[in-house]
Formats: C-alpha cells, sequence, structure tokens
C-alpha cells in the first residue's frame, strides 16, 4: 500500500493489498486492490501491477549487496 503526502483517510475508507493514494488525496469509501486513486474525493485512475512487490524485494536485494 502507497499512501501520498498529505493524504487524509476517513473513518470507514477501507484501502485493500496494492492500493495506492496519490499525495492530497481525500480516501472515503472503498479502494479495491491493487488499485491506484487521486484527487478530493480520491478517484481511479488505473490498476496496478501486481509484481510491484517482486520488483521491490528484487531492487532491494541488488541495492543491499552492493
Amino acid at each position: 500500500m502507497i499512501i501520498g503526502c498529505g493524504t487524509v483517510i476517513l473513518p470507514g475508507a477501507h484501502l485493500y493489498e496494492g492500493v495506492a493514494l496519490g499525495a492530497l488525496s481525500l480516501a472515503k469509501g472503498e479502494y479495491p486492490e491493487w488499485s491506484i486513486y487521486a484527487g478530493n474525493p480520491a478517484k481511479f485512475i488505473k490498476e496496478r501491477k501486481k509484481t510491484a512487490l517482486q520488483l521491490e524485494v528484487d531492487f532491494l536485494a541488488e541495492y543491499n549487496a552492493n
């Protein structure tokens, strides 16, 4: 999950695995898995790739090896 700087998450909002909220967004309601949202109120932008987690693991392994 990625939550941008200054984002407000209201009580009752449901954010699921892999959701990304852009900076200064207002989150209320349901945010399905692996989606990108931004704005006030946060609106759907596009789907995220589920391979993002593996890319992060690979990057950190390579970065820490050096």
